[in-house]
């Protein structure tokens, strides 16, 4: 007689450790619980992962979910739930004909909740309700996390499978918890009949590791005389923990409590072996088969020891309750070498969790890279070379993973980044961004409407006033997409100059011209201004009421929501309040102004949506793109590689205002941060230094041969480099979080809280004295230029330690002597505060690149102001790396601003003048160029002398 039919004879039933759909679809299963007495399927994520990833038996509902744009945690699910509730219909008979007690499937709720009792009842209870059978059992680990919810559901009337059992203690808690749930439905007035639950108690495991610290004894000679030897020891303690527990499952049986439960109809909780493979070539293939029959038993096996007990098996009747004093002895025994077993059962409980954790995450990575697969171009692709930091990279995401990051984040968790006490509501309310494209995408039809009001009335131009996070993302979409056609057409105003705020006056109807008021706080200084000057102007030149030319994007109670109430602006939209500006591209700041220039929303956040999916919590940190991104930009910068260069191909080239952004406001605090360089070149190994780390981001038309043949030559010579492929200009939805999760990750990495902007105040103060000053004396305070000289003078503070390194007396010479300070690490940054023209970009341009080329540094080039709501917070808050060089000019008419006594030219060179003092005191090296007011001329003359060749040692 076939031995898996005989065990059934004894009390124990044989069911199969391992799943595939192929299994079930081809009739193997039903053939085994016909012809072998299969009783019932036990299943985890490692079971799961192989039959997935070893076949294509998947992949048709893979790809049908893909295209419903599912989640990878919700693609999982669907398989599983397939699987689970055809084998359990397979089974179905045998749950039938044995009267409930066999023909289960066991399905295991996500081990990241292991320590979670909440959390698991709310998914176990779920996956009851969603697979829908009788014959299934919710596997959950027998944590002490674990054991109020596996009462809780049992007490619900949801079979349960106790898993992750090692010790006799841990069992006897689960049996307690079965005994309260099933009293609990009977003090209730609920059958307890129905109520199904086995309690796994692993096998293989404890003999894997007590025979190794078994080992070290030996070699040790530990024993010696009458002395337990440890090598008698070996192969023993996993058969000798259970036959001791099924004893203590005598006992339970033997109470009162127990036998009033069976009187009402209860079904005995089985204890179910599990880990039943031999690990051990040595040991006999079912030896944790043939001692452990018994009445009330279970015994899942994978496929080789199904295989090799119906071939070889033997059987011995009640086999589990024989030797039961040699199990005690062996337990002693163990005590006696110097092996605690509660301390071996403890280990692994705690390394079980993990373990199951482990595959889980593999299955993942393996649905997440099928989900890739079938989205093919449809998806932003990222790859990168990274050189000898790639072991460092993995280690770091291996880290996160074990740490659980991408879950946590998602979470709000908090402590994922240092902060100060009682900062952490601070960090959570900064999070919002994670979930924004699923809260604007309910506000779309609202926007779009509201687009379509502005369309409908007339108006040709859309202004859009604001600083930093309220502007950068209109622009970047402004210069990438342009207005569609029949929409207004969108203009960006983030420059104090007069010359930018004349130019907005000469640009526009302001009859049909619509002015967005863009601020987060409410009480942004530029942004106020620019609003007083064109309210006014509206005001006295425009027939009607001033405010229906107005809108505001702020957040909720802020003091521009109640001026938008006051001079009744037509709109005022209300942002999330835990959306920093920063974060904010995939919100009302970011979509209205996208939707006023007629780009389809709608699209964009699908875009993005796809990527959100893409980076998910259930995606492990190696198989994430951005927690990969993020990952590696950390590690980079503590291998000292902290200047990331972005080379954009020209469809997307604006991408790099906002991502500058991004990651210098961010990461540039606390004496760390990362420098992005935007719009420097692309040139050859020679001239960078080992600071460096190269991103290429193209969409999938770009001419990328020239590109291509440089960056092989940088990674040849050891820089890393990272590649993103953009579908299309639409794709920069999926972009903006891409980098925003990114940035978060890095931040955690570094060390440095990503949600704040500790020193940006300081220019701001420094800018409010000033104006005060103006206000008092009619004048700013510059003091005396250190050399002064064709209409271009140099202002510096000649008590700091660096002025003293100065060689020279011209202004070219100081100059030149200046910026060779800069050595490699350090960065040279060009901060004009004038308009930007095409050609005095130009000359900029070639300043910097002949810096960059002569010094091996890093350059990097920001307008004023608007770099102080950009890169200012690493100026001043990040490393001491930078060499500054802010540049004013005499400008042109001033402008006055209504409710003030100064003009706009007042208040940009108060900017100026702020940022310089606050460089100043934070002992960085800086110096102001004025130039007259010919600033093309300035600026030629200071190019010319750069560019010329030159024999100081400083630049030579």
């Amino acid at each position: 007689m076939n031995p898996l039919l005989q065990l059934i004879e004894y009390g124990q039933s044989c069911w199969l450790d391992n799943l595939t759909r192929r299994m079930i679809r081809s009739g193997e299963l039903k053939r085994r619980v016909d012809e072998q007495g299969l009783r019932g399927v036990t299943s985890n994520p490692a079971i799961f992962n192989n039959a997935i990833s070893g076949s294509n038996d998947y992949d048709d509902q893979i790809r049908e979910l893909v295209d419903k744009g599912l989640q990878i945690h919700e693609i999982y699910e669907q398989l599983v739930v397939t699987d689970i509730r055809e084998a359990c219909d397979v089974l179905r008979p045998v749950y039938d004909e044995s009267d409930g007690i066999d023909g289960f499937i066991s399905l295991e709720v996500s081990p990241y909740l292991a320590h979670d009792t909440e959390g698991t009842r709310i998914e176990g209870r779920r996956l009851f309700q969603t697979v829908d059978r009788p014959n299934l059992l919710i596997k959950v680990p027998g944590t002490p996390a674990g054991i109020p919810a596996i009462e809780e559901m049992l007490y619900e009337g949801i079979n349960i499978n106790v898993t992750l059992l090692f010790s006799i203690q841990s069992y006897e808690a689960v049996a307690e918890a079965y005994i309260r749930a099933l009293e609990r439905r009977l003090a209730g007035g609920k059958p307890v009949k129905n109520t199904a639950s086995v309690a796994s108690f692993f096998l293989s495991r404890l003999d894997v590791l007590t025979d190794q610290l078994l080992g070290h004894r030996i070699r040790s000679g530990v024993s010696a005389g009458k002395e337990p030897k440890p090598h008698e020891l070996l192969g023993k303690f996993a058969n000798a923990n259970a036959k001791l527990a099924y004893q203590s499952f005598k006992q339970i049986l033997a109470s009162d409590r127990w036998k009033k439960l069976e009187e009402k109809g209860a079904r005995v909780q089985r204890l179910l072996w599990a880990s039943t493979s031999t690990k051990n070539p040595l040991y006999r293939d079912v030896c944790y088969v043939e001692p452990l029959i018994g009445t009330h038993t279970v015994n899942t096996m994978p496929d080789e020891t199904i295989e090799a007990f119906a071939d070889h098996g033997i059987i011995v009747k009640n086999s589990v309750e024989m030797d039961v004093n040699e199990s005690q002895n062996v337990l002693k025994n163990l005590r006696k070498v110097g092996l605690n077993p509660d301390f071996i059962t403890q280990q692994l409980l705690d390394e079980g969790v993990q373990k199951f954790i482990d595959p889980f995450d593999k299955l993942m990575t393996t649905i997440a890279e099928k989900r890739l697969h079938f989205l093919g171009k449809n998806h932003d692709s990222q790859t990168f070379a990274l050189g000898k930091s790639k072991g460092a990279v993995q280690s770091a995401l291996d880290s996160l993973r074990s740490r659980q990051f991408p879950q946590r984040i998602f979470e709000g968790d908090p402590s994922l980044w240092p902060s100060e006490p009682g900062d952490g509501e601070k960090i959570k309310n900064r999070l919002g961004w994670l979930n924004s494209i699923g809260v604007f995408r309910e506000r779309v039809a609202e926007i779009k409407e509201f687009a379509s009001e502005i369309k409908g009335a007339g108006f040709l131009h859309v202004v859009l006033l604001g600083m930093g996070g309220s502007s950068l993302c209109p622009e970047v979409c402004r210069e990438t997409f342009v207005s569609c056609k029949g929409w207004p057409q969108l203009t960006v105003l983030d420059n104090t100059d007069p010359a930018a705020v004349k130019g907005i006056v000469s640009q526009v109807d302001l009859e049909k011209t619509l002015f967005v008021v863009a601020s987060k706080s409410g009480t942004t200084g530029e942004t106020l201004s620019f609003y007083n000057y064109f309210y006014e102007l509206v005001k006295n030149q425009v027939k009607g009421e001033p405010g229906h030319h107005f809108i505001a994007i702020t957040d909720p109670a802020t003091p521009l929501v109640a001026e938008a109430q006051k001079r009744r602006f037509r709109r005022c939209f209300e942002n999330q309040e835990d959306i920093g500006g920063r974060f904010s591209a995939l919100s009302y700041f970011g979509l209205v102004p996208m939707c006023l220039m007629g780009m389809d929303i709608d699209l964009f956040l699908d875009r993005a949506k796809q990527m959100q999916y893409s980076c998910g919590p259930y995606v492990p940190a190696a198989a994430n793109p951005a927690v990969q991104l993020g990952t590696i930009l950390g590690i980079q910068h503590q291998l000292g590689r902290d200047k990331v260069t972005f080379v954009i191909s020209e469809p997307i080239r604006t991408f790099g205002y906002w991502v500058e952004q991004l990651l210098a406001e961010s990461t540039g605090k606390d004496g760390f941060g990362i420098v992005p360089i935007e719009g420097e070149p692309l040139g050859s190994p020679s001239i960078y230094s080992n600071d460096r780390i190269f991103v290429y981001m193209h969409t999938m038309d770009s001419n990328k041969e020239d590109i291509e043949e440089r960056l092989l030559a940088l990674e040849v010579a050891g820089h890393p480099v990272i590649r993103i492929e953009v579908r299309d200009k639409m794709n920069l939805g999926a972009e903006f979080f891409r980098w925003e999760l990114a940035t978060a990750t890095a931040g955690s990495i570094m060390g440095v809280n990503p949600f704040d902007e500790p020193n940006v105040a300081e220019s701001k103060q420094n800018t409010h004295d000033l104006l005060d000053e103006w206000r008092q004396k009619g004048q700013f305070n510059e003091g005396y230029p250190a050399f002064e000289e064709s209409g271009i003078s140099i202002h510096c503070d000649p008590t700091q330690k660096w002025f003293h390194k100065i060689e020279g007396k011209s202004v070219l010479d100081f100059l030149r002597s200046f910026v060779g300070l800069a050595k490699p690490p350090d960065y040279i940054a060009l901060l004009p505060y004038f308009l930007r023209t095409p050609e005095r970009h130009n000359f900029l341009q070639s300043i910097r690149l002949s810096l960059r080329d002569r010094l091996k540094v890093a350059t990097t080039l920001g307008y004023g102001p608007r770099y102080l709501h950009s890169t200012g917070q690493l100026h001043k808050g990040g490393p001491n790396t930078g060499v500054f060089i802010i540049l004013t000019a005499d400008g042109t008419e001033d402008i006055a601003i209504p409710r003030q006594q100064y003009g706009f030219a007042t208040l940009q060179r108060a900017q100026a003048l702020g940022d310089f003092h606050s460089l100043k005191n934070k002992k960085r090296r800086v110096i102001r160029i004025h130039l007259s007011s010919q600033i093309e001329g300035g600026l030629k003359l200071l190019a010319e002398r750069i560019l010329q060749p030159s024999n100081n040692r400083l630049l030579s």
